[in-house]
Parts: C-alpha cells; sequence; structure tokens
C-alpha cells in the first residue's frame, strides 16, 4: 500500500556526487515521494501521467524530465501500456558540492536552472536525446569519462535550451511545507484508479478520507491550489493525452475511456487545458507549446 503522503526517500546517490541507473519494467507504478536530489528521467518507452507538485501531465517516450529537490513526484503508466516501460534515472545533491563551487560565474547559468527546476521541466527533441547519452556514459562510468564534468556538460545543455514546458508556475517543495497533508496520496490513488468512472462525484471521494464535501472541497483546494474539479478534469486530460500519442482509438472512445460523458464537453476541456483540440494535439505529437 502507498504511504498516505509524499514519502521521504533515501537514495544510493547519497554517496555520490552523481548516479545513474536504467530500469526496465512491465509498467510504472504510482509512487508519491520527495527526495533533495535532483531528479532527471530520461523516458526511452512507455507512456503515462507524471504528477509533480501541483502539475499534472503526460509523459511519453523521447521526453527529458527534470525535477528539482524536494518536489514531490509520481509516475504511472496509463492502462494500455502495461506490456514495457525503460527509463533511466540520474540523481545528484546540490548542496554537497558547496556554495562556493555553485557561486563561481562559470556556473550562474547552470545555478539558475537547479532553482528553477523546482518548478519541475520537460525536455523534447535533440536536447533530450544528447542529455540522455551523458546519462548513459555516466551510468557505464567508462575509465576516460569523469562523471561529474559530464553532468556539468549535461546541465549546461539544458541551461541554454530556451525550448522547455515548465510544469509549476512557481517553486513547490511540497515534501519540505505543509503540502504533506496524510491523506493527500490516498486520494491521489485512489482518483487515477477510479478516472473512468464517468459518475465518480465530488461526494464521494470525500468520502474515501472521511470528510464533509464541504470540508474536502476546501481541504482538496489548500493542497492542490485547484478545486477538485479543476484536478479532475486535468488528469483525465492528461490520461487522454497519453491515449491520443500511445494508441489509434478514435477520439470518442478515448474521451470515454478518460470518464467524460460526452464529446463536447471533452473538446471543450481539452482545449481550455492543452489549448488545442485533440486531434490537432495527436496530430502535433504532444509537442512543447512554450517554456
Amino acid at each position: 500500500m502507498l504511504p498516505q503522503q509524499p514519502r521521504l526517500e533515501v537514495l544510493p546517490s547519497s554517496q555520490h556526487g552523481v548516479k545513474a541507473a536504467t530500469f526496465h519494467k512491465p509498467c510504472v507504478d504510482f509512487h508519491w515521494h520527495f527526495h533533495p536530489e535532483v531528479e532527471l528521467v530520461w523516458i526511452e518507452n512507455g507512456e503515462g501521467i507524471l504528477h509533480a507538485g501541483r502539475a499534472i501531465y503526460p509523459y511519453q517516450s523521447g521526453q527529458l524530465v527534470m525535477l528539482g529537490a524536494n518536489l514531490p513526484h509520481a509516475y504511472g503508466s496509463a492502462p494500455s501500456q502495461r506490456t514495457g516501460a525503460q527509463w533511466s534515472v540520474l540523481h545528484f545533491r546540490p548542496l554537497i558540492w558547496g556554495d562556493a563551487f555553485w557561486n563561481l560565474p562559470e556556473n550562474r547559468r547552470i545555478r539558475n536552472l537547479i532553482v528553477q527546476a523546482e518548478c519541475g521541466y520537460i525536455f523534447t527533441g535533440k536536447t533530450a536525446r544528447a542529455c540522455a547519452e551523458y546519462i548513459r556514459r555516466i551510468e557505464i562510468r567508462e575509465q576516460r569519462d569523469m562523471p561529474i564534468a559530464l553532468l556539468l556538460q549535461l546541465l549546461e545543455e539544458l541551461a541554454v535550451q530556451r525550448k522547455r514546458l515548465r510544469l509549476n508556475p512557481n517553486p513547490i517543495q511540497g515534501g519540505k511545507r505543509a503540502e504533506r497533508d496524510l491523506r493527500l496520496a490516498r486520494v491521489l490513488k485512489m482518483l487515477e484508479e477510479r478516472l473512468s468512472d464517468s459518475t465518480m462525484a465530488q461526494g464521494e471521494v470525500a468520502s474515501w478520507i472521511h470528510m464533509s464535501p464541504q470540508a474536502f472541497s476546501r481541504f482538496f483546494h489548500r493542497q492542490s491550489g485547484r478545486t477538485f474539479h479543476q484536478h479532475l478534469n486535468e488528469l483525465r486530460v492528461a490520461s487522454a493525452c497519453a491515449r491520443l500519442l500511445g494508441s489509434e482509438d478514435s477520439i470518442a472512445e478515448i474521451a470515454f475511456g478518460a470518464g467524460f460523458n460526452n464529446l463536447s464537453n471533452f473538446n471543450r476541456r481539452f482545449r481550455e487545458i492543452t489549448g488545442r483540440s485533440p486531434r490537432e494535439y495527436r496530430k502535433d505529437r504532444g509537442g512543447l507549446l512554450g517554456k
């Protein structure tokens, strides 16, 4: 059973300046956690939904995700994508390198990137692929390679890249602050499991954690920065995005599978959240709309 708050994860990288590893599994299971290390994830294969702070976004093959220190996060494979996932993860803890190092003029861009990464970023295209190669070399640790030097090259590559998707408008460090309410992860997990149920209502969700609908409404807005219905629509649209990119299903099938009870409502909510129609989103293969 999942922890009922974002769990502090103690990582092997705490004994290294930088640590990378590759994982192969049938799917990625939802695991709501945080850690003091900065995290970079190259998604080699698989689609699903990423929760990062207050953001919900579909992830897919070919993306590089950068999450700052103590940013609560969880990945979950789409229900239709449980036949194979592969990803490479890199962790490093900037604090152990010392302020003197990060205050060097040569590191100004990288230092700013690390601070801004508390919002969470997604990179794609040539930059993401180049950084995936750096992660591979750091993991293999051939004699001619210096992992710390490779990491700095990787971070500089990201720091100068302007085409990036910001996941949260402002930095979030939920693992350190009051965002850790014991009931939030339970709600998020059960919403994932019941997402396709178009009859699911706020009152029912409130009962999962033994709250009245009114108290739950206040609780959810305080924890997530959005109303329950806003969150549910974003989660359903993110699920639909993953299926639009990972299947040939019709838009109507995807809409109803994501829990929308009519196509016009789905199209309206989809455009509100993504800025595009479902058809345009599929044609553009997701794309990134801006910084």
